[in-house]
């Protein structure tokens, strides 16, 4: 009896050996656990952030750059189109005077029509028709005081087209015409008028062999654009 209970004195004392040390290991690891502190970053990764952040302020410059490349282009862009209108509009105007000047456009104004109409000549059982000649001169009056736009019945002429006779027919620009001849000029009506109405002139001369001459102002006249050869076979831009 005494042996047993020995025995169980010897288990109980470990036991509670045991505990106190248990219970003296979760104290210093409750106090290890409360002093931890979290380690500090390390030297490699400082190196990566100072990098990306180098990375970083040279894109930022690259694309300052970029930026101002790209207005300094874009205000190029716009004074070159500024000057291209310029020009364009400069162009178009020299393009339109000359088309004026070929007549390849149709125009209106005021000015002057004669009508020539072949008649008899006075005096004599002849007919006064009107010769190619006669149409020609007519018309050159007409340039030389000032007509800008002439027109022989309907069709636009220039100061180089052709008159010539053929038969009892008058030939313009190729084109066979017929009596009577409708003459429009746009131009100052005032000179042109006078030019042909002096005394002795030209349409004193057709009236004289017969020939019936109407001269009218026109308020407004309407010529249509020139549709004759305008080739040169010979000329050449002398450069």
């Amino acid at each position: 009896m005494a042996q047993r209970w020995g025995h169980k004195t010897w288990a109980t004392a470990v036991l509670a050996a045991v505990a106190v040390l248990v219970g003296f290991l979760v104290v210093v690891q409750a106090r290890s656990a409360g002093q931890v502190r979290p380690p500090a970053p390390p030297v490699r990764r400082a190196e990566e952030l100072a990098a990306l952040a180098a990375q970083a302020e040279a894109h930022r410059a690259a694309l300052e750059a970029e930026l101002a490349r790209l207005r300094a282009q874009l205000a190029e862009y716009e004074r070159l189109t500024a000057e291209g209108r310029a020009l364009s509009a400069a162009l178009l105007a020299e393009i339109r005077h000359y088309r004026q000047v070929l007549g390849l456009d149709p125009v209106r104004g005021p000015g002057l029509e004669v009508v020539l109409v072949p008649g008899t000549v006075p005096g004599l059982p002849l007919s006064a028709a009107v010769q190619a000649l006669d149409l020609a001169g007519l018309v050159n009056e007409l340039w030389a005081s000032g007509a800008e736009a002439v027109a022989v019945n309907g069709r636009r002429v220039l100061s180089r087209s052709s008159y010539r006779q053929s038969g009892n027919r008058v030939v313009v620009d190729g084109v066979p015409l017929r009596p009577p001849f409708v003459i429009q000029a746009i131009g100052p009506a005032d000179s042109m008028e006078a030019a042909l109405q002096v005394r002795g002139g030209f349409v004193d001369g057709l009236r004289a062999v017969g020939v019936t001459v109407r001269v009218g102002r026109r308020p407004e006249l309407r010529l249509p654009p020139y549709r004759g050869p305008l080739e040169y076979r010979w000329a050449r831009p002398d450069r």
